[in-house]
């Protein structure tokens, strides 16, 4: 039934060119990857940007905490780095707070 229909032979071929390009149907799977621009910061970076100006510092240190198994050992610490930065520029920081991240942090080097 569905062969009958233009529209929907158009879907139904449109669906498996994406399977196919995509991976599926037996092909080897292909992975796209966007080069950032020069500039550009990471989502990592993004997402704590976001955090911070929305003064959510606790969550921004959890956040940071998340990705140690997800980055090596020296982007770890480097991540660790910028945000302390950051949140010493910040009066409203809790200094109890950034005391035991940096503490927490120290252990990385």
């Amino acid at each position: 039934m569905d062969d009958n229909d233009f529209i929907l032979r158009q879907v139904k071929s449109f669906a498996e060119g994406l399977g196919m390009i995509a991976g599926k149907k037996g092909s080897p799977k292909t992975e796209i990857i966007y080069q950032q621009q020069q500039n550009q910061k990471g989502k990592i970076f993004t997402d704590l940007d976001n955090l911070l100006l929305h003064r959510k510092y606790e969550a921004a240190i959890h956040y940071v905490y998340a990705q140690k198994f997800q980055l090596d050992r020296a982007n770890y610490y480097q991540l660790g780095e910028w945000l302390t930065q950051k949140l010493r520029t910040d009066s409203e920081v809790d200094p109890a707070l950034l005391a035991e991240f940096i503490s927490n942090m120290e252990k990385y080097k």
